[in-house]
């Protein structure tokens, strides 16, 4: 390799080859490089091994080491690595870089987030690849902590960053957005408040804004931090604050921030509730959570404590399949068997019950036998304070001779605690109708629920309690704009607005957003964005985003808009706009039957207007399929052959959609069983039970594979320093 002495050297110090100690050895890197390439990778490291014994300041051999060892999950060797190299060249980016990805692997967010930075601050205006690879990996370890600002901001670092192939984080960004567990207040960051004018800080506060906006966040927060003691309680200044501890991923930080920003008088009162609500969210645990405990009943005689679980007409039994998919951590004994206990008694012919009506879970109790190291037992995990005694009066009632034992109260998130679900005997005849019966039930009951519960900021009381307590006015409206951010809760037709009427919180303002305003809307703001007077773009912007952002309740009503206006297209843009309208309609409508109907309307607009409509009839195979309508599945299979049997992209779509749902093989020959053929798959709103089998989709350092920054489909592709 002929070596350029007046080159940046690779090693990422930002020096010429020249003036680096890496001067002796860099000529053998090219060696390194085409050994990678042709997929010699562990000889590869002992070749670099060898020359970091003959050349302990060969910088750039640490680099292209430690990023293949992060590609090979050596974890504590990528450790070491950055150790030396910071040792080496303590001020490299790349060094603080390696660093930071080995701390995440450590459970070390805090301090990876802390070496990025100053990786970051080191790179100056001339930001390397390698640094957005390890920002999303830094990403994915805050949402793995539940840092979820913190989370976004990283994966927004990566996305934004030039010249960078941020497929991956933009695929990550989305699984955070669309999370049903994220509150929509923390789907964006709050925007930096502006300072006052002709205030005698101005200066010194703009200049801190300008390192925030450089990415030098740890020199930015030195700046607001003398500015606080110069101008305590000044709302810009507690903002730069919250952003630098965002940047920083410090979760006690960004809570007390948020907390104090809801107290300064100055703001309006919406935003001081929003402030003191993302405050909760941040860290419920002392505001916003709730007490429960888990109650163990011990017992002699199993067979005997099993008959009378089942015998009672407070309890429902688990089904052997139910009982299989319960989740129980790593190395813990199964349970013998499972019973839901009811918030009433169950009619055992519950064909004719309205959801209103319907006995729904108040806990889940789980049977076990004799061990080596306990009694036989039957165990209600996590039962909230308000129903400690009701489950144990029940469970005693099934087995009198049991001892009850009560674990100490633990405080869970508010949001946990509305999981309850309808207790039903009469199997539906479809899974739509058992996921409508659901949503129905959810509807008259989640609101109701929410105004029940306990919660430390309202001492110790619920929205129901303190509804005439003018003293809690503050602190009940901050319940209610944390409820209001919940898609569940909204995406209930009655359930909001039994938290307006049993909390006495009125609901915010309608907003009518100008042209201008629409970009600065949020996912939070979605719900109360008055549709009639917006224009088809602005319809088509907000459909766009609350999609985006897991708001489906206002992306069905911004899309039916769109749907309304579609007869006012006049131009192609336009009309494919509205096109769009449709699609978003459908898939954000909880109803399968409901979409297939808007989907026909779909293909009637695509069709008089000469528009493509195959995304349409893939999305309405899929639903023909959750509703075991094995009849509108055969006629949109013909469809699609009909309309684009020569398309080959829709074909292979077709038969990618086919194999993932287990209907064809590979090789394109019909399976023994067919996915219609086997029954509904659920598709729908369904409340999540405790326990029960979830996932996420979201990667985390623990998860089982480690992510390919890179993107790709073999792997990701070794980044050489000054390639990018």
């Amino acid at each position: 390799m002929s070596v350029d002495p007046y080159a940046v050297c690779p090693c990422g110090n930002g020096k010429k080859i020249k003036f680096c100690k890496c001067k002796d050895s860099v000529h053998q890197m090219d060696q390194v490089l085409t050994m990678i390439e042709g997929g010699q990778v562990v000889p590869a490291l002992d070749r670099l091994r060898s020359i970091l014994d003959e050349h302990p300041d060969a910088a750039w051999a640490l680099a292209i080491r430690g990023r293949l060892l992060l590609d090979l999950r050596e974890y504590e060797s990528l450790s070491d690595n950055a150790d030396r190299f910071i040792r080496l060249q303590p001020s490299n980016p790349l060094a603080l870089t390696q660093r930071a990805a080995a701390l995440v692997f450590n459970n070390d967010v805090q301090g990876a987030t802390d070496s990025l930075l100053e990786a970051l601050n080191e790179s100056g205006r001339e930001v390397d690849a390698f640094l957005m690879d390890v920002a999303l990996i830094v990403a994915m370890g805050l949402a793995q902590n539940g840092v979820i600002l913190s989370s976004r901001v990283y994966a927004l670092l990566a996305i934004s960053s030039q010249g960078y192939e941020a497929e991956q984080a933009n695929a990550f960004l989305a699984q955070l957005d669309t999370s049903p567990g994220v509150n929509h207040l923390l789907k964006s960051i709050p925007q930096l408040i502006e300072r006052p004018e002709d205030v005698e800080w101005g200066e010194r506060y703009d200049e801190a804004v300008g390192l925030l906006r450089s990415n030098k966040v740890l020199l930015a927060q030195d700046k607001f931090e003398s500015l606080r003691r110069t101008a305590p309680a000044q709302a810009a200044i507690l903002s730069g604050l919250f952003h630098c501890a965002v940047w920083r991923g410090d979760l006690d930080r960004q809570t007390e921030m948020a907390n104090q920003l809801s107290q300064v008088e100055s703001l309006d009162t919406a935003t001081r509730q929003s402030y003191r609500a993302i405050s909760g969210l941040l860290s419920p645990i002392g505001s916003l959570s709730v007490n429960a405990q888990t109650i163990h009943v011990e017992f002699d005689e199993i067979d005997q404590a099993e008959m009378g679980l089942i015998a009672s007409d407070r309890t429902d039994q688990f089904s052997a399949e139910r009982l299989s998919h319960l989740q129980v951590p790593d190395g813990e004994v199964r349970p013998r068997s499972a019973f839901f206990v009811s918030d009433r008694v169950i009619n055992p012919d519950d064909s004719g019950v309205a959801a209103a009506d319907c006995a729904g879970s108040i806990a889940l109790v789980a049977v076990f036998g004799r061990q080596t190291d306990r009694s036989a037992q039957a165990i209600a995990y996590d039962v909230t304070e308000d129903r400690v005694d009701t489950v144990r009066g029940i469970i005693l009632a099934a087995i009198p001779d049991g001892k009850v034992v009560l674990d100490e109260p633990q405080p869970i998130p508010m949001s946990f605690a509305l999981d309850d679900r309808p207790i039903r005997h009469v199997q539906p005849k479809s899974m739509a109708e058992m996921a409508r019966f659901n949503r129905d039930f959810a509807s008259v009951h989640d609101g109701k629920r929410a105004c029940q519960l306990r919660l430390p900021i309202l001492g110790g009381k619920s929205l129901a309690d303190t509804s005439d307590d003018a003293s809690l006015e503050f602190e009940r409206a901050t319940v209610v704009r944390v409820l209001e951010g919940h898609e569940r809760i909204i995406s209930l037709p009655d359930a909001l607005s039994d938290v307006y009427s049993i909390s006495k919180v009125d609901p915010l303002p309608t907003l009518e957003p100008s042209d201008e305003e629409i970009g600065e809307l949020t996912c939070a703001d979605f719900f109360r964005v008055n549709p009639d007077k917006l224009s088809l773009t602005q319809l088509y912007v907000l459909a766009s985003n609350a999609r985006a952002t897991g708001g489906m309740t206002a992306c069905k009503r911004f899309a039916s808009k769109i749907v309304d206006k579609s007869a006012q297209a006049s131009n192609d843009s336009e009309k494919r706009m509205a096109m769009e309208g449709y699609i978003l309609w459908m898939m954000s409508t909880p109803e399968p039957s409901e979409s297939i109907t808007i989907g026909d309307q779909a293909i009637e607009f695509a069709k008089a207007n000469k528009l493509n409509f195959a995304s349409i009839l893939l999305a309405r195979l899929e639903l023909c399929l959750s509703l075991s309508d094995q009849d509108g599945f055969r006629q949109t299979i013909m469809d699609i052959e009909k309309n684009y049997g020569t398309d080959p992209t829709v074909m292979a779509r077709v038969q990618q959609l086919l194999m993932q749902l287990g209907i064809i093989r590979p090789d394109g020959s019909l399976r023994h069983q067919p996915a219609a053929a086997r029954g509904p798959q659920p598709t729908e709103f369904t409340p999540a039970a405790p326990l029960e089998e979830r996932s996420g989709g979201v990667w985390t350092p623990d998860s089982a594979s480690t992510p390919n920054p890179s993107g790709g489909q073999g792997g990701s592709k070794l980044w050489v320093p000054g390639m990018d």
